[in-house]
């Protein structure tokens, strides 16, 4: 039994090494794996802790809508309806026990709100109240429309609100359900998500990681070619031994067992290294990309789920090497265990063939060592290929270029805001643009981009056209590209449910045409732009803004900074008629050099003017003074900045302006009587439904509401004072909430502007009230926890910074709300005009506010796309040189006997070295054709059952000369690598050793 000793063990160096090439070759599908199996683990985790779990569909039939709802279902009926303008709208019918938010879908800065009906007739988008008649599906119908109720809901403005018994009665076209997500059941084929950005993200990482796995498991055949060559020589160089156990009573199963064995030894501790040795690769990678600034949330610890997994991959690669074993030990059980015989193909062809073998043929290996290099190779033309193709669908999300206007310092066009009227500036200098929006959605679990953009600005910076039905007219149409249609198995004419990106929203667009273009840009659905924004970047914001051929004109507009400028307006908000009105005006020289100009500032219909001096990066305080006869608002402007007047008559009384305007029965109210300046009157009377009452020394007295709904005045006079009528309406079910009022002073201003923000919270109930109050800014979110006595009244003010206004904010729109447990209750806008002085600031500041995530999940999750490749493309060079070493070891192994006549015959080391790499070459080059062709094939197929599909967008396998030229010359590289690493220990043997069987 000694030969079975011999057999199983006595391992040589060469075999330590091939133990080292598995050992590589595992560590890439393991470390492949493993960070695989974290991306996937990752995408879960950005669904539980940030995206909405709420979703919508749309059904045809509203009553089998209702007969199939869950407990957990919301059912809304919807219809179209002309009007008699010929125009076409939406009507939902809101149930009476429908929730008044969707829990699931709110987030700290929108409430997933669904709207309320009026208690008699429809809501719509009027500016008073007026009878409308409505023609639906089935009838007509004239009812009363009033005013949308302040607030914002899931649907769009322009969307009537009624109840159930009047769509029906007009005749309802179908229904929304809404799925609250708390019942974990999956969602329909056709759902979205009322927040889509993060299962957009996640859904679309998850297709990365499965089209990324196709590659990684097509490695699993290195592992077969490794093993398979290590196991032919090992039977190679124990030839005579196992002749010996033959002849002396060794059956050929017996030494099949024992060969087995050794395989199975061999392969487990490579295995066993390489399982290490790719958890170590894999966390240096993911420690290095963090050291270099990658945007990475990885943490590839081995949980005990992954180690299952990894686990099972390992036992794969051993049933793998044992298959390899078997077919390389086959031969001993058929009774011929010679397998050192070199079999070179010999017949008389042309001449000039003849020279081509001459050159072609290998030297000192033979072709037999085609197959398994081209294989191998094969695999790496694999990954090439996919993360070629993933990064070319990925680089719209994921790069920015000199073509598009992003937001100064984002990663990622997705994170960036950037004003929409700056496209109106860049036109201004002939620059060809396109302010557009990336929305995110998922139909189903299939995620893909909608676009947010003008059709005709979107074609005039892309190639794409027209090639059935029209542009978009409408804010509900949209046209999609033709790879689009077919991955979602949509047609012209059908209408699409969409969800809404960062914020909680429903939209239906109708599909009037269809479009192509090349890459990504055929892989999109394109709405118009005030459908996408307020459900994304906020209105007039977008995320970018693409030029065509603008490089130069945008270089000569950065450069235009000079002169002298108004940056801020500062004075009283209010003042009485013919009383002197005194305010400054905040001058600074944004020249290189002294300069002398002459300040004006309109007031009204007047200017007034003041010359100034500034030197160099100089600012002053310039004093004005005017009055005003007639009571009225007045604006004052220079420069772009602006401030509003309010100009009163003297002894005027006034409630604030955010009074309510509703109240439910019985309640009390607070009344303060004021003057337009805010001054505290007493002794006012305060009249409601018959009852008086008269205000304190504070300015304050409380008061009933009637118990009866209904429209009241409550009246404010005092003899002496104009006296002020507030119409009050009575109804069941009206909020007590805070009144608020968000001031920004400026209203408008320069980039170098420091605006100032107030918040005002009054509390008008005759009740103790404690309230979340929110601040949504451009910089960030504020929340703070308020508790207001009957008629008090708190203010907070804010400075530029702290709001994320100053740093010099580009020209654009910011928008500021003031949101109280979820309901906003104020707005204001700021403006920063564009002056062509400081037009050189192409970026906005964000508006994502801070503590949601959503941002640094963008930048993490295409950080981590980024280092999937790096990973994969690093652990796939280093198993093909350890797959073509394997392969070339047992080729020169299987030849090393010429190589000794070379070398016995005066042949140098580095001639025998040279001549290897030459057959490495000639081997390689037509391995890497077909390995190139292989992939390409396989590529193919999987395109043609849509397993190449990520984010939406089909990959198109890039064919282009540089990325051929490149992965061939790589597979070269490679292969002459693993050729000299492999010939190296056989070269060193002494003649003797090499001539030897």
């Amino acid at each position: 039994m000694r030969y079975a000793t011999a057999l199983l063990s006595r391992w040589s160096r060469r075999e330590w090494l091939s133990i080292a090439v598995v050992a590589v070759t595992t560590a890439f599908l393991l470390g492949a794996a493993l960070l695989l199996l974290t991306a996937a683990t990752y995408t879960g985790t950005l669904s539980s802790d940030l995206s909405s779990s709420a979703t919508v569909s749309y059904e045809q039939s509203y009553d089998d809508a209702v007969a199939t709802a869950s407990a957990d279902e919301v059912v809304i009926a919807v219809t179209t309806v002309s009007l008699p303008d010929s125009e076409t709208r939406r009507v939902v019918g809101i149930p009476p026990d429908a929730p008044r938010t969707i829990s699931g879908a709110s987030v700290a800065w929108r409430a997933a709100t669904l709207p309320r009906p009026p208690s008699d007739g429809v809501s719509g988008p009027v500016s008073t109240v007026q009878q409308v008649e409505f023609v639906g599906p089935d009838n007509a119908v004239s009812t009363t429309v009033s005013p949308h109720r302040v607030e914002e809901t899931l649907f769009p403005d322009s969307w009537y609100v009624a109840d159930t018994d009047t769509v029906q009665q007009l005749g309802a076209s179908g229904a929304l359900v809404f799925d609250t997500g708390s019942s974990g059941a999956p969602s329909a084929p056709t759902s979205v998500p009322l927040i889509a950005a993060l299962p957009f993200l996640a859904g679309g990482i998850t297709q990365v990681v499965r089209t990324l796995s196709v590659a990684a498991f097509a490695g699993g055949l290195l592992i077969l070619v490794v093993v398979y060559n290590v196991t032919k020589m090992s039977i190679r160089d124990r030839t005579r031994l196992i002749g010996v156990a033959r002849a002396t009573g060794a059956s050929p199963w017996r030494i099949l067992a024992i060969l087995l064995g050794r395989v199975l030894s061999l392969t487990f501790v490579g295995v066993a290294l390489g399982y290490a040795l790719g958890v170590v690769v894999t966390n240096g990678v993911v420690n290095a990309a963090t050291y270099a600034g990658l945007p990475v949330s990885l943490q590839t610890t081995v949980t005990p789920d992954i180690a299952r997994s990894l686990l099972g991959i390992s036992a794969f690669l051993l049933v793998m090497g044992l298959l390899a074993g078997v077919l390389a030990a086959l031969p001993v059980v058929r009774g011929d265990p010679r397998f050192d015989q070199t079999h070179r193909a010999t017949g008389r062809w042309p001449q000039p063939i003849r020279r081509f073998q001459a050159v072609a043929s290998p030297t000192l290996v033979d072709w037999r060592a085609f197959t398994p290099t081209a294989a191998t190779l094969a695999v790496f033309m694999l990954i090439i290929l996919l993360t070629g193709s993933i990064g070319g669908a990925l680089a719209p999300l994921a790069t920015t270029s000199s073509g598009t206007v992003v937001e100064s310092g984002a990663a990622h066009p997705l994170n960036s805001r950037i004003d929409e009227s700056y496209a109106t500036v860049l036109r201004s200098y002939g620059i060809t643009a396109s302010p557009e929006v990336i929305y995110a959605q998922t139909r189903g679990r299939t995620p893909y981009l909608v676009r947010g953009a003008n059709y005709t600005a979107f074609s005039s910076v892309t190639d794409a056209s027209l090639v059935a039905g029209t542009a978009p007219q409408r804010a509900d149409q949209a046209v999609i590209g033709t790879d689009l249609a077919r991955t979602l198995g949509l047609e012209v004419g059908e209408t699409v449910t969409l969800g809404g990106s960062v914020t909680p929203g429903v939209r239906r667009v109708t599909i009037v045409g269809a479009f192509t273009g090349s890459g990504v840009t055929n892989d999109q659905l394109v709405v118009p732009l005030e459908t996408t924004q307020p459900l994304a970047t906020g209105p007039g914001t977008v995320h970018l803004i693409r030029t065509k051929n603008a490089s130069s004109r945008l270089a000569s507009l950065q450069n235009r900074s000079s002169g002298l400028l108004v940056t801020s307006l500062s004075g009283p908000s209010e003042v009485q008629t013919n009383a002197t009105y005194r305010f400054g005006a905040t001058v600074r020289n944004l020249g290189s050099s002294t300069a002398t100009e002459t300040v004006t500032v309109s007031v009204g219909n007047r200017t007034l003017e003041r010359d100034v001096t500034l030197g160099s990066d100089e600012s002053t305080r310039l004093s004005f003074e005017t009055r005003f006869e007639t009571a009225g608002t007045y604006e004052l402007a220079t420069d772009g900045v602006t401030r509003s007047v309010t100009v009163y008559r003297p002894n005027t009384l006034q409630l604030p302006s955010e009074y309510p305007t509703r109240a439910p029965p019985g309640s009390t109210l607070v009344v303060p009587a004021t003057t337009p300046n805010e001054s505290v009157v007493s002794g006012v009377t305060v009249t409601l439904d018959g009852r008086r009452a008269t205000t304190n020394d504070r300015g304050g007295v409380p008061i009933r509401v009637p118990d009866e709904p209904g429209t009241y005045t409550l009246r404010l006079s005092k003899d002496g004072y104009v006296a002020e009528e507030h119409t009050l309406t009575v109804e069941r079910g009206a909020p007590q909430r805070l009144g608020g009022r968000l001031t920004v002073s400026p209203s408008t201003g320069s980039r170098l502007t420091n605006p100032t923000v107030t918040a005002r919270v009054a509390n008008p109930w005759g009740r103790f009230l404690v309230r979340n109050l929110t601040l949504v800014s451009p910089g960030g979110t504020q929340t703070r926890t308020v508790e207001l006595t009957a008629g008090n009244v708190s203010e907070i003010e804010l400075s530029a910074s702290e709001v994320g206004l100053g740093d010099d904010p580009p020209p654009g729109t910011y928008d500021l709300r003031l949101v109280v447990n979820g309901t906003v209750i104020s707005t204001a806008t700021y403006r920063v005009t564009g002056d062509e002085r400081v037009a050189a600031t192409l970026s906005s500041r964000g508006e994502y506010t801070e503590g949601t995530g959503i941002g640094r999940a963008i930048e993490n999750v295409f950080g981590n796309v980024q280092l999937l490749f790096v990973v994969l493309v690093s652990l796939a060079g280093l198993s093909t040189i350890g797959g073509t070493t394997a392969t070339f070891a047992q080729a020169v192994h299987a030849n090393r006997r010429v190589i000794g006549i070379y070398r016995a015959t005066g042949a140098s080391r580095r001639r025998v070295l040279a001549l290897l790499a030459a057959d490495a070459v000639r081997l390689a080059i037509p391995a890497a054709v077909l390995s190139f062709g292989l992939a390409a094939a396989l590529l193919w197929a999987l395109a043609r059952v849509d397993v190449l599909v990520v984010f939406g967008i089909r990959l198109a396998v890039p064919f282009t000369p540089l990325l051929v030229g490149v992965s061939a010359l790589g597979a070269v590289c490679l292969a002459v690598c693993s050729a000299v690493i492999a010939a190296t220990p056989f070269v060193r043997f002494d003649v003797g050793r090499l001539l030897h069987r």
